[in-house]
């Protein structure tokens, strides 16, 4: 590679003598070689059966942790990005995840608002759950924990942020304050204090003793998402629902990076002291990785096609590793390609397939696909089971999936009726307390039109 960059960087310092066949060959070469310059293809790693929503990173135990909408947490080998174990016990879509300061305990928490805290300590690649945290009455969106390690905070949008402590599970204090879903939490570096964003467009410091609120630093006016404080630094950073990025000084006297995309909302910050690096994401795909000892962008890409749901800076590697909409992990080398690289767009998941599909098809494509296969093949990778001899059986009736108490004890037997009620009058009807999510298909049409397609699409023989 290096060796052909030269070689055609050479024929263009000598342009001025080239006769018609030199150049000719030269712009042969330039065509042949320069994509090879200018672009690169990004790394997926395949694991999850649904989009990947929160990244984790541990340096000291080389691990890497994703959490994702088909309710399981992967653990990685971060050198290699190598899947060592599957995490199972979420009832919902995995929001997030954070290892502790110790790298001796992992939380999870999701969208069944309940937080898991597993334990590294005893065998780092083979962990167990220690605790279920179960207070929250909405989903979890973040957690951070002390940098003792002794408290866990969370994020929910049931409005409050609640403090836990690590051993014993027990729940401490919860704060109120934030008018809406509270977005993002940070412990003060001496435990004492709080950080926290929310949809209300606050950044709110909180005094832990009293759970009173100290004073407002931000008032956005738009919701703020992402919140990261370095007190050390005096440095603050967040990104809000109106696309900003910014990055400013605590004490609110100057800001050094200010970023703006109308109608991209930010959805993805993390920032890495040690390297004096952070990135951010938001939900078209862009990615903002920024230098923070020269305090400059030193790259902006869109990444990929969709939401950026989270982002971590791998330093061994040099590279930025993305969770999506996709079901795989996508890593970007920094050095394989310039800045400024934007990926080409196109819809070629298998829940936003449009192309020569029948209606039938294309409703299993956009209402079933992202939970679940028309085979066997993939138990436990995604959300909901495998739909592959369907009709005639009885709800939750395959070995080896881990199904919902409410459908283990539910008595349907899935048919064309009972489909076509379950997409009529919604799973919150058809079979309350499972898993599903809420998903309708309004037009008789639509639905005859799917349930032809699964009754040819799951026949066993």
């Amino acid at each position: 590679m290096f060796l052909k960059s030269v070689f055609s960087l050479t024929f263009l310092a000598n342009l001025k003598s080239c006769n018609k066949t030199t150049l000719a060959l030269f712009l042969i070469l330039n065509f042949q070689f320069m994509p090879n310059l200018c672009y690169s293809t990004p790394i997926k790693h395949e694991g999850h059966g649904g989009p990947v929503m929160g990244l984790a990173i541990s340096t000291e135990k080389n691990l890497l942790v994703s959490t994702s909408f088909d309710y399981s947490v992967l653990v990685w080998e971060l050198d290699e990005v190598r899947e060592i174990k599957q995490l199972m016990g979420h009832e919902a879509a995995v929001n997030v995840a954070n290892f502790s300061n110790s790298g001796e305990l992992l939380a999870t928490a999701g969208d069944d608002a309940k937080i898991f805290l597993w334990n590294f300590q005893e065998k780092a690649h083979l962990p167990s759950v220690k605790l279920i945290l179960d207070a929250h009455t909405a989903k979890v969106v973040d957690i951070d924990f002390s940098s003792d390690d002794q408290y866990l905070a969370s994020a929910s949008w049931d409005h409050s942020i609640k403090i836990w402590d690590v051993e014993t599970g027990k729940l401490v204090k919860a704060i109120y304050g934030h008018d809406g879903p509270v977005n993002s939490v940070q412990f003060s570096e001496d435990g004492q204090y709080l950080y926290s964003a929310g949809y209300d467009g606050t950044i709110r410091y909180w005094r832990l003793s009293d759970g009173d609120e100290v004073r407002t630093l931000v008032d956005n006016g738009w919701g703020v998402n992402v919140l990261v404080v370095d007190e050390a630094e005096n440095l603050l950073l967040y990104g809000t629902i109106d696309g900003l990025m910014t990055i400013r000084s605590l004490d609110m006297q100057k800001v050094l990076i200010r970023i703006r995309e109308e109608g991209a909302p930010v959805s993805a910050l993390n920032y890495y002291p040690n390297d004096k690096k952070a990135v951010f994401g938001n939900m078209k795909g862009r990615i903002i990785f920024v230098d923070m000892a020269k305090m400059r962008v030193q790259k902006d890409f869109l990444a990929v096609d969709g939401p950026v749901w989270d982002a971590v800076y791998n330093s061994k590697n040099e590279a930025v590793i993305i969770g999506g909409l996709d079901d795989n992990l996508i890593e970007w080398r920094l050095k394989s390609f310039h800045s400024n690289y934007f990926l080409p767009k196109s819809n070629n998941r298998r829940f936003q397939e449009t192309d020569a599909l029948s209606n039938g098809a294309l409703q299993f494509a956009r209402k079933c696909s992202i939970c679940h296969t028309l085979d066997s093949s993939e138990i436990g990778r995604r959300a909901g089971p495998p739909l592959l001899g369907v009709f005639g059986r009885k709800a939750g009736s395959i070995a080896d999936y881990p199904y919902s108490d409410a459908l283990l004890k539910s008595t349907i037997i899935w048919t064309e009726e009972t489909i076509s009620w379950l997409f009529e009058a919604g799973p919150e009807i058809v079979t309350p307390g499972t898993k599903m999510p809420i998903q309708k298909i309004k037009r008789n049409q639509d639905r005859l039109d799917l349930i032809n397609f699964l009754k040819d699409a799951t026949q066993t023989n």
